[in-house]
């Protein structure tokens, strides 16, 4: 017999695509919106694809698991703003997708927080120089400024988190070390 030609073992697989992941993906994306069982079911139902509570517990949770057909599972996908293949693929994706979007809301937030300290610091600077200018002006100025921020503060409430939270983040303590090297060394 001739030998078999053997399949290579680096060759690239795609996850397999399967009802247990739509199912699993089902509770996993309700559950991170926040969602009851009961809200999905009228959710999909707004969409075009009915189903009743009993219905996505069953998917989620029965033993065995309701089956998911096709038209459900587009159903599904567009509800939660998923491709289809995101719906059917690992579970392991979704999170995948949760974390870069939670990632990519705090990094805009960071870069807004940068953007808003560099403006705070050239109002100071202008602060400083009309004191500088007008010396004989600058208790009262600074005196208005104290109480405007006091006001802008009891009408919002304290500030609960400082803008300084990002240092919680060994990454982020790490980009503000100067680097130890020299130039040219």
């Amino acid at each position: 017999m001739p030998d078999q030609p053997e399949a290579p073992n680096d060759a690239p697989t795609t996850p397999p695509l399967s009802e247990e992941h739509a199912a699993e993906r089902v509770r996993l994306e309700r559950e991170y919106l926040g969602w009851s069982t009961g809200e999905l079911a009228k959710r999909m139902t707004a969409a075009g694809y009915p189903m009743n509570q009993s219905s996505v517990w069953r998917i989620e949770s029965g033993e065995p698991r309701r089956r998911i057909n096709l038209d459900e599972a587009i159903g599904f996908a567009k509800v939660f703003g998923l491709t289809l293949e995101e719906f059917l693929g690992p579970p392991a994706s979704s999170s995948d997708k949760h974390i870069a979007e939670v990632t990519d809301v705090v990094l805009d937030m960071y870069r807004r927080l940068l953007d808003l300290m560099k403006s705070t610091g050239n109002a100071f600077k202008l602060v400083d120089q009309y004191c500088a200018m007008f010396p004989q002006h600058a208790e009262e100025l600074n005196s208005r400024i104290a109480r405007a921020l006091t006001e802008e503060n009891r009408r919002h409430g304290p500030v609960r988190e400082s803008p300084m939270v990002f240092l919680r983040y060994p990454a982020f303590q790490q980009a503000q070390q100067p680097s130890e090297q020299t130039p040219g060394s």
